[in-house]
């Protein structure tokens, strides 16, 4: 069987979880776009809801995979860890 090297591995993690994180992001800002046009237009509940869900998006985006996953990932290949 074939071994990956550890630093091989880290950096598919590290590319995975910032996919994930841009991802999570624009999902929220387009649920957010969607959520402010809706409320506009009349319809408050379906506003509130997406409006709600792109916060939940974008917070899993930002700080969720951002923050607390891809940076520390980051600060560790950088330091040769």
């Amino acid at each position: 069987m074939v071994e990956v090297p550890a630093v091989a591995v880290e950096l598919i993690e590290l590319l995975a979880v910032t996919v994930g994180a841009g991802a999570a992001a624009v999902v929220g800002v387009l649920l957010e776009q969607f959520g402010l046009s809706a409320a506009t237009a009349g319809d408050l509940v379906l506003g509130a809801w997406a409006v709600g869900m792109g916060l939940l998006a974008l917070y899993v985006g930002v700080v969720g995979l951002g923050y607390e996953q891809a940076l520390p990932r980051i600060r560790r290949l950088a330091a040769g860890e």
